[in-house]
């Protein structure tokens, strides 16, 4: 009898977000998460090879400018979304739902788990953190660009020294936000299930989609011929931080996936149970393009260097990524079982086409050669020992 009322008050708190209404919202969601973590995971690659003081990415610091410059436009549609939802026009957040009696143990509206997470997980502290998050990356992007635009004029090693200053700080930033993001926009998505590894798995997916946006762009510009200094030898970098980052992805994969399905906790593992009845063995499944293709297709020297063949496996990559999104988001936007269609479709065009727009402006209004960086000719002159 209790379970048939536990039952029967979830569905009647929840039925609003089983609407076909909410699809297309969701599915928009979807779209800018994916596209802006891509320009975030960019930025945060930027950045590293600033503080690092790599010489061989100085010529590919265009392209990550550029993938980088979605980001507060992206940021700014999630923050919209987001607002939407609090006020009650959308219902993609559960816990946000206006009619939950959360003040109220008595109440067939009281959710329990949702009341003790009342103090972080509140609509006012929910909107500012999301708000500090956007502005802050947004801040770092057009400061970033302001001072490599002025190094690249001036030559002044006062702009390069500011520039690694304020990379440092954009990572101390990043390193703080980017985990709070991933409970924010996803986890809490389904505030009744935990994970401390979550932040780190959603942040390990969009550096790799980072670095692949920028590994595509950068074959793409060589092949029209805007992009001479951009070598074999850097490509090989590029491919190695692919394979490396989807090494790193999977080890989260692994280690969230199989610690709790070992632990077989029931109000844990049907966060998993849920995604493999609706999308037959998801998580399985998603190694094949997350893991296997650039594992083996990435592992020689020679295939690092093969325009071709990184470009196959990026795109690769990408897709199996937003599918790793998706399974990520969709499960618990809508109780019932949810199906990639033409929502979803329609929204990553779409998203896609702001994005390259946005991204070619950009590129459009920069030089493609950083010759104010100290260290363009060693990126210039770059040559991977071992090849």
């Amino acid at each position: 009898m209790n379970n048939f009322f536990n039952e029967k008050k979830t569905f009647s708190i929840h039925k609003k977000y089983d609407k076909k209404e909410n699809q297309p919202w969701m599915s928009l969601y979807i779209g800018f998460f994916y596209f802006t973590t891509i320009s975030l995971g960019s930025l945060f690659f930027l950045c590293i090879q600033n503080i690092s003081k790599s010489g061989w990415s100085i010529v590919i610091h265009p392209v990550m400018e550029g993938v980088s410059s979605f980001l507060p436009y992206g940021g700014l549609m999630i923050l919209i979304i987001l607002f939407l939802n609090a006020m009650g026009f959308i219902h993609l957040f559960h816990w946000m739902d206006l009619s939950l009696e959360n003040n109220n143990p008595t109440s067939f509206k009281y959710d329990k788990i949702i009341a003790n997470k009342k103090l972080f997980l509140n609509i006012p502290f929910f909107l500012i953190r999301s708000i500090i998050y956007i502005a802050g990356w947004s801040f770092f992007y057009f400061r970033i660009k302001k001072i490599s635009h002025m190094l690249n004029v001036t030559r002044s090693l006062i702009f390069y020294k500011q520039l690694n200053r304020l990379s440092v700080i954009f990572i101390i930033f990043f390193s703080i936000t980017s985990i709070l993001m991933g409970w924010d926009w996803i986890m809490s998505l389904n505030p009744h299930w935990f994970s401390t590894l979550f932040s780190w798995y959603v942040l390990s997916t969009y550096i790799v989609t980072g670095i692949g946006s920028i590994t595509i762009i950068s074959i793409y510009l060589k092949k029209k011929g805007y992009f001479p200094f951009f070598n074999e030898n850097h490509l090989h970098d590029l491919s190695k931080y692919l394979f490396s980052t989807s090494l790193l992805w999977t080890y989260f994969w692994f280690s969230q996936f199989l610690l709790y399905w070992y632990g077989n906790i029931p109000e844990e593992i049907f966060y998993f149970i849920k995604r493999e009845e609706i999308y037959h063995s998801v998580h399985l499944w998603m190694i094949i393009p997350n893991f296997l293709v650039p594992f083996f297709g990435l592992m020689s020297s020679k295939s690092k260097t093969n325009p071709k063949i990184v470009f196959i496996v990026t795109c690769i990559l990408l897709i199996g990524h937003y599918i790793d999104i998706y399974s990520l988001i969709a499960p618990d936007v809508k109780l019932s079982y949810p199906k990639f269609g033409l929502y979803e479709i329609g929204s990553l065009l779409l998203v896609g086409s702001i994005f390259s727009y946005i991204l070619f402006i950009n590129l459009n209004k920069k030089e493609f050669s950083f010759i104010g960086n100290p260290f363009f000719q060693e990126s210039k002159n770059y040559k991977y020992p071992y090849m």
